[in-house]
């Protein structure tokens, strides 16, 4: 019944996002109230064409960039707005939320491929070389030397050049070749290069890791005799992932600054470009064609182009798996530590609680950062492993507080009682009080499941490619927000449902009022 539910649920949502989708902006895909190109009036629809209009208007940037240092400097009064992904930007700037979103000019000139609404100002923000980050070590400093001679190198005989016309230049990113991996050797070592979904420097197409910087890596591995590992991490942690030696490489655009410069190495640049404002067209309208034609050509963008449904369903995979072993492993811990501690041994007590109070009291991303780049940081130990080591503290903490708030609630004397049958300690706990105890937190538990659930959407900050995670590689590539967030949030209510119904039986075969009386009295030959 609750299943049934759950896909009602979901359809209603859809339904009504597409309404809201619909009905919700103005031929300029903005909303029809609002228009804060210049941020001082909400009549004005033309779209902006240069910085001056743009001065006291709402930016979007991307967090973990230079962006932000940018856009101040050059429209000091203009109101900056975070977010996580250039999917997200783009998506703000169609709904209306920003004025304009403060991008790298390659990404800018991808992202006109793919939506003839949008249109680049001009002038830049700011001129900036990019390169790749190393470790500033003296192993980071021996690889990022050779990859800056190579890079040199690609510039003289025009590979660089040649390389930027494939990508920068292409229509259709879809249809460039992908750098082919597979003949590199390990002969001087491995490196580990993290990126995120920054096309065309860089990005996931088909499970294969694409773009600029990506080939140019794979170039100067494969000439300087190096294997090589890509991990996709988002973007506000990749800084991190590099100093932390978790990675020894990263890219994605990464621009060349001198504050940066203190903390990591460079390499040679390998291409300059600079930061410029993506803005609305005037007129762009948005909503041309019908919803149903929009939702059709966003629905065979988001699942079918590239076998996209693929990625959904690795992502549900990883999801489930991080999800029930977290379960089963934080169940088993979360008991064992309540048997240390059953008895009131006060040096157990003391350090189960300040265990609890250390994990309780961090936000979940932070404990998996800390896990992944600190505790983790040297080993070789995929963000997977790390999650569910997280999950399972997380959950473990609450499972012994579950168990001992339901013990706490069976009367002392249904111990005492026990005793005088001639029960031991311990078959007193398992036979007679446990039993009682578990009715009492059985539907706290399955809460925290689901809980559990929604708090793995964060995975993606430790390189694991989760459900979320694979939406949001799908929307960096189609810059579509409808389908992959919707089909996201209906999987996930899905999985919960599932779960849910499992935790729901087991309650059922342990709670003796929830069971039907066919099935209390089931073996037992009545009115004999």
């Amino acid at each position: 019944m609750k299943m049934k539910l759950t896909a009602v649920t979901g359809i209603l949502v859809i339904l009504l996002c597409v309404l809201l989708s619909g009905c919700g902006t103005n031929g300029s895909g903005k909303d029809a109230s609002t228009d804060r190109a210049s941020g001082e009036s909400s009549q004005q629809t033309n779209a902006p064409k240069t910085l001056d209009e743009l001065r006291r208007a709402d930016i979007g940037v991307m967090t973990g960039t230079n962006f932000p240092e940018h856009v101040k400097e050059a429209l000091p009064e203009a109101n900056t707005l975070f977010y996580n992904t250039v999917a997200d930007e783009v998506n703000a700037l169609k709904s209306g939320k920003v004025a304009a979103v403060a991008l790298d000019e390659p990404v800018a000139r991808n992202v006109m491929t793919q939506d003839s609404a949008v249109t680049v100002i001009p002038e830049k923000l700011k001129a900036l070389d990019y390169g790749f980050i190393f470790q500033k070590n003296e192993a980071g400093k021996v690889i990022c030397d050779k990859l800056s001679e190579f890079i040199v190198k690609t510039k003289k005989d025009g590979t660089a050049e040649s390389l930027q016309k494939k990508w920068f230049d292409s229509a259709d990113l879809s249809a460039v070749e992908a750098p082919d991996q597979r003949d590199l050797t390990d002969k001087n070592g491995t490196i580990h290069l993290a990126m995120t979904q920054n096309p065309p420097f860089a990005f996931t197409r088909n499970e294969t890791a694409c773009g600029y910087d990506i080939e140019l890596f794979t170039m100067f591995c494969r000439e300087y005799g190096y294997a090589l590992e890509i991990s996709d991490v988002s973007a506000d942690a990749i800084l991190s992932a590099v100093q932390s030696g978790k990675y020894d490489s990263a890219c994605c655009g990464i621009s060349i600054t001198e504050e940066r410069k203190e903390s990591m190495l460079f390499s040679e640049a390998n291409y300059s470009g600079g930061t410029v404002l993506l803005v609305m067209k005037d007129g762009a309208d948005q909503n041309n064609g019908s919803i149903l034609m929009k939702i059709k050509d966003s629905f065979e963008k988001t699942f079918i182009r590239e076998d996209r449904w693929k990625l959904f369903l690795e992502g549900i995979g990883t999801t489930m798996l991080i999800t029930m072993l977290s379960v089963l492993f934080g169940t088993i811990l979360g008991f064992f530590v309540f048997i240390l501690c059953r008895k009131g041994n006060p040096v157990a007590n003391n350090i189960a609680d300040f265990c609890m109070w250390l994990v309780q009291g961090m936000p979940v991303v932070v404990l998996l950062m800390i896990l992944y780049y600190i505790v983790f940081g040297q080993v070789a130990i995929s963000g997977t492993i790390v999650s569910i080591v997280g999950f399972t503290l997380i959950f473990g903490t609450s499972v012994f507080n579950m168990i001992r708030s339901g013990v706490g609630a069976v009367d002392k004397g249904q111990t005492e009682a026990a005793y005088s049958l001639g029960y031991t300690d311990r078959q007193a706990f398992y036979k007679v009080v446990l039993p009682q105890a578990l009715p009492h937190f059985m539907p706290t538990y399955k809460g925290e499941i689901t809980s559990l659930i929604k708090a793995t959407a964060i995975v993606g900050y430790v390189a694991v490619q989760d459900l979320t995670k694979m939406g949001d590689i799908v929307r960096s590539q189609t810059y579509e927000a409808f389908f992959p967030l919707i089909a996201v949030a209906i999987i996930y209510f899905i999985i919960a449902a599932i779960l849910t119904a499992i935790v729901e039986k087991i309650e059922i075969r342990i709670d003796p009022r929830l069971r039907s009386r066919e099935d209390i009295l089931k073996g037992v030959t009545e009115n004999d």
